[in-house]
């Protein structure tokens, strides 16, 4: 079973595969094909690798000369990254540490995200700092993309209590960063996630399972969240699919 260490404060196992079992690959790649449109080289930086898997999906498509450097919290998966990414792909510095604490004086052409900034804060005040962090490590040409669910994703949708608080959809992200007189661009993309064996099954395990995922939670729900989560995930479905969205935030200075 695969284990996900969150930014040195949340361990959870089996959770998070049901992403890679539930999600429409040819959905994930057209996201993977927008963010490789958006870059043309020159100096990147990854806030969140991770293990280095959709570092990997994006970088080996780029079509320009390009050098990476590598932001993970995590020792185990910045170290992993860092051996499954260096045979094939022009690789960096590395930063062992959260947006918060990183220092470094390099600025980059492109800064990419996937699904990090959920993690970057607790607060709104620390939220907005490490927004105007990332654009500050721009250079002047410089173009930030974040990776992230926008309010009305069916993540959202069906589950039973709040996740994250408002300050991490993509639509507060993009008003934030106009309103500090960036220019800004959002790409919507589908990504539609299966449920059909929820809907037929006769048992309660992977329903239970897929709560833990969407509530970002070990805890397995009761018997009463586990109904109330069904319903939604009945009330929501099409075809046997939610879909999460995601939305590509393009921010640049004017």
């Amino acid at each position: 079973m695969t284990k996900w260490d969150f930014w040195g404060e949340k361990q959870f196992a089996e959770v998070y595969e049901n992403i890679y079992i539930r999600a429409l690959t040819e959905d994930w790649f057209g996201i993977v094909f927008g963010i490789v449109k958006e870059i043309k080289g020159g100096k990147i930086l990854d806030i969140g690798c991770g293990e280095g898997h959709t570092t990997k999906q994006i970088l080996d498509r780029l079509e320009y000369d390009y050098s990476c450097d590598l932001l993970e919290p995590n020792k185990k998966a910045l170290s992993y990254a860092k051996t499954f990414l260096s045979p094939e792909n022009n690789i960096g510095k590395l930063f062992t540490a959260p947006l918060s604490k990183l220092k470094t004086d390099e600025k980059y052409d492109y800064i990419f995200t996937s699904h990090t900034n959920y993690y970057w804060a607790s607060d709104e005040k620390s939220y907005q700092e490490q927004l105007l962090k990332l654009t500050d490590l721009l250079k002047k040409k410089g173009k930030l993309l974040i990776l992230t669910l926008p309010e009305e994703s069916d993540h959202y949708n069906i589950a039973i209590k709040q996740v994250y608080p408002k300050f991490n959809y993509s639509e507060y992200i993009s008003d934030f960063y106009k309103k500090q007189g960036f220019s800004v661009k959002t790409k919507r993309y589908k990504m539609r996630m299966y449920v059909g064996d929820i809907l037929s099954g006769k048992i309660n395990f992977d329903l239970k399972n897929y709560y833990r995922f969407i509530h970002n939670t070990n805890t397995l729900p009761t018997a009463t969240e586990v109904k109330k989560f069904l319903a939604n995930i009945i009330k929501h479905q099409r075809n046997n699919y939610l879909d999460f969205k995601d939305d590509l935030i393009i921010i640049t200075k004017k």
